[in-house]
């Protein structure tokens, strides 16, 4: 329901309360809950012209009660003609006439405190329709005083983003998605893009990253994966974790960039995984990715260098896994599996990584799982691949990129 909705239904229900002695007899209130005999006849027909929905009518009648002398006017009566004004201005679009009259009845005594909560929400998203930030902010805050909001929350949130505070703005939106999945319900896509946009106003990539790390989960779009795995590559990665996250950004179909490819190329070689270096380079030159003639003779040498490191690689596998299966750790097997991975052979991949998972002392047992994970999805083996990614814990930050890789599995 948009802001002006919410208006016009609290509202109308003041309005046809008007009458009624019990919501606005309290200390203040003078006039007894009823409207004075002598604007009686103006004040039915204003309720009249609301029915009808004839504004400038309900204006004009209300003008006749407000002119009428002879007596003294009750908080009553001076709280139904003020009522009255700020709906028909409201219903007009004359906003800053609106928010006046609204605001003279919210502090009238003759307000229900009851029916205060709702009126500051309204106020709050009246003043935020006008774009008068500042005074929006000042109601939503007011209201939340009263009572836990989500769309008053929401209010306040992006008319601070508006205002400039965009620290702020990230502060209240990261508590709305935070109610949201207390609830177990998914966040609105835009209530995240406001925070998206506020941690970038603020260079927090951080931030940044948690945001489309929650996009992909509740709205699995390509360019939200896209920007988060970019947004990762952009952080303080070790090598390990970065060929990690580029792998899953090859799995995706969001690795674009020619310089990409070149650089997860070096880190397999550097690794050890000449296989994965050449399967790498290869795609790029299968999808014409290199263009121009530095970058072409660049990475034609490194496709060179990989696949003559490959072969010599390939060639000595079969003894270094009667080696690997004799050693104190299983680090070696590791090592060899996540070779074969990188050839294609994929279901020997699994066999050695879960050999040397199981024989244990490994240097990097999360990269294991997580090698482990994405043997077990090559080979269609979904339930496998997901509680190899499960057992990733040790590093906060491969943990992050097994939880991603289970976001795709």
């Amino acid at each position: 329901m948009s802001i002006r909705s919410r208006f016009g239904v609290a509202a109308a229900a003041v309005f046809l309360m008007a009458g009624a002695n019990s919501a606005f007899a309290q200390g203040g209130c003078t006039g007894g809950g009823k409207i004075s005999k002598q604007i009686a006849k103006p004040m039915d027909a204003a309720n009249k012209a609301i029915a009808a929905r004839k504004w400038q009518e309900v204006l004009t009648r209300v003008r006749e009660a407000e002119n009428t002398t002879g007596y003294i006017k009750s908080a009553f009566d001076q709280f139904n003609m003020t009522e009255f004004k700020g709906y028909a201005y409201h219903q007009l679009s004359q906003y800053n006439d609106a928010a006046r009259e609204l605001e003279a009845g919210l502090n009238s005594p003759c307000m229900a405190e009851n029916k205060k909560p709702e009126r500051i929400k309204a106020l709050a998203g009246l003043y935020y329709t006008m774009r008068n930030y500042p005074k929006a902010i000042e109601f939503a805050n007011r209201g939340l005083k009263l009572r836990a909001d989500p769309e008053l929350k929401v209010t306040l949130g992006q008319a601070y983003f508006q205002s400039g505070k965009s620290a702020d703005s990230a502060r209240v939106m990261n508590e709305v998605i935070g109610d949201f999945e207390k609830q177990g319900q998914r966040p609105k896509e835009n209530t995240m893009l406001t925070v998206l946009a506020s941690c970038q106003k603020v260079n927090d990539n951080n931030c940044v990253t948690r945001l489309f790390e929650k996009l992909v989960v509740y709205y699995p779009k390509p360019d939200y994966w896209q920007n988060l795995l970019v947004s990762l590559t952009q952080s303080e990665l070790q090598d390990e974790q970065k060929i990690n996250v580029m792998r899953l950004q090859q799995k995706v179909g969001v690795m674009k960039k020619p310089s990409e490819y070149t650089e997860m190329a070096q880190i397999a070689l550097d690794q050890g995984l000449a296989g994965e270096a050449q399967a790498v380079l290869e795609d790029a030159f299968t999808k014409k990715l290199f263009t121009d003639e530095r970058s072409v003779s660049l990475n034609t040498r490194l496709l060179t260098k990989a696949k003559a490191t490959a072969a010599t690689d390939k060639a000595a596998l079969a003894t270094k896994e009667a080696a690997a299966k004799s050693a104190a750790t299983g680090d070696d097997l590791v090592q060899v599996g996540a070779a074969y991975l990188g050839y294609g052979d994929n279901t020997k991949a699994v066999e050695l990584l879960k050999a040397g998972i199981a024989k244990g002392k490994l240097t990097n047992p999360d990269e294991a799982g997580i090698l482990l994970g994405i043997a077990n999805l090559r080979v269609n083996n979904k339930a496998e691949a997901e509680k190899a990614f499960r057992t990733v814990k040790a590093d906060p930050t491969m943990a992050r990129i097994a939880k991603l890789w289970l976001l795709n599995t």
